[in-house]
C-alpha cells in the first residue's frame, strides 16, 4: 500500500472553524506528508467589471495568504507539518481536483460545509467525492483527539478491502470495525418464520444460510486483513437503512468506503455510500486507488 506523502486541503479561510485543518494537520503528521492548503475565491462577477463602473476587480491574494499563514502557526506551532499555500480563482470543486494532479497529492482533505440537519454533506464536498481520482476524507465533526473508532461497511469485494487497507496505512494505531450487512428474504412484508415457502423455497432456512454465509465471508476478511472486530448485520426489509442506523447509533468518528475510481464512489456501494455520505454526521473516508 502507497504511502501518503502529500496531502491536499481545501479551505475557506474565512470561516471560524479550523476543524478541517486541524484535522488535516493531525492526518499530515502522523504520516510524515506534506500539507498543501487551497483557498479558492469564487468570483464569477470578476468577467463583468461594468458593474462596478469599469474598474477591475482584483482579489487581495497577498491578505488570504497572510489570514491562512496565521492559522497554521496557531495549529502547527512546531512546524512538524510542511505546509505550502494556493490561493486560486473559481470554482472550488474544480480548482481543488485540478491542484491535486497538479501537484500529484495522494488524499484529499475537505470539509462537509453543510448547515443543515439533515443532509450532512454540501454540494462542493459531494461533487468532489464523485470525481476525485485520489482518497477524499470529508471532515463533519469538531476536532479533539485523533481517529478512535472508525467503521468499515464492506460487501467483501477487492475495493472494500483495499479501503480497509488504506485507512490501516494512514491510521494504524486505530481500531476498525468491518461490517457487513446481509439481505433478509421478506415475502410481501411479512417476515417467513419457517413455514412460509415460495416455489419450493424454504425462506427461513434460506436466511440462515445467507446469513451463515456472510459470517463466514467476514471471518475470512478479517483474518485476511488482521482485523479483530466485525459484525454482521440483518438486513431486515432495507439494508440501507438498518446500516445507516447501525453507524448512527453507534460511538464511530471515521466510516471507510471503497471506490473502483472509474465512476465515482456510486460504483462499488451504489445508494449506500451516498446514503452514508449525506445522513451520517460521521466523518468519511472514501478510498479510491491511487493511480
Amino acid at each position: 500500500m502507497k504511502k501518503i506523502k502529500r496531502i491536499i486541503v481545501g479551505l475557506d479561510v474565512f470561516k471560524k472553524s479550523n476543524n478541517v485543518l486541524k484535522r488535516t494537520l493531525m492526518v499530515a503528521k502522523q504520516n510524515k506528508a506534506e500539507l498543501f492548503i487551497i483557498h479558492t475565491v469564487e468570483t464569477p462577477w470578476l468577467s463583468v467589471p461594468s458593474y462596478f463602473a469599469g474598474k477591475e476587480i482584483t482579489v487581495d491574494t497577498k491578505g488570504i495568504t497572510k489570514k491562512i499563514e496565521k492559522k497554521i502557526k496557531a495549529l502547527n506551532k512546531d512546524n512538524e507539518v510542511p505546509c505550502s499555500i494556493v490561493v486560486r480563482e473559481g470554482d472550488a470543486d474544480d480548482i481543488l481536483l485540478y491542484e491535486s494532479k497538479l501537484l500529484k497529492a495522494d488524499m484529499i482533505v475537505i470539509g462537509a460545509n453543510t448547515k443543515s440537519k439533515k443532509n450532512f454533506l454540501g454540494t462542493t464536498a459531494e461533487k468532489v467525492a464523485h470525481q476525485s481520482h485520489l482518497p477524499v476524507l470529508i471532515v463533519k465533526n469538531r476536532v479533539k483527539d485523533p481517529y478512535k473508532n472508525i467503521v468499515a461497511p464492506t460487501d467483501f469485494q477487492v475495493q472494500s478491502k483495499q479501503s480497509i487497507l488504506f485507512a490501516k496505512n494512514i491510521f494504524p494505531a486505530v481500531k476498525i470495525k468491518a461490517v457487513h450487512t446481509y439481505e433478509t428474504f421478506y415475502a410481501e412484508g411479512i417476515y417467513a418464520a419457517g413455514s412460509y415457502t415460495l416455489e419450493g423455497l424454504d425462506i427461513q432456512e434460506y436466511n440462515k444460510a445467507v446469513k451463515a454465509s456472510g459470517k463466514n465471508d467476514l471471518k475470512k476478511l478479517m483474518k485476511d486483513l488482521s482485523i479483530k472486530k466485525g459484525k454482521i448485520i440483518d438486513g431486515e426489509p432495507n439494508s440501507k437503512e438498518a446500516l445507516l442506523k447501525y453507524i448512527n447509533k453507534g460511538s464511530y468518528d471515521l466510516v471507510v468506503i471503497g471506490s473502483r475510481g472509474t465512476s465515482g464512489f456510486k460504483a462499488l456501494l451504489g445508494s449506500v455510500a451516498s446514503s452514508i455520505l449525506r445522513e451520517t454526521p460521521t466523518d468519511v473516508l472514501i478510498y479510491v486507488p491511487i493511480d
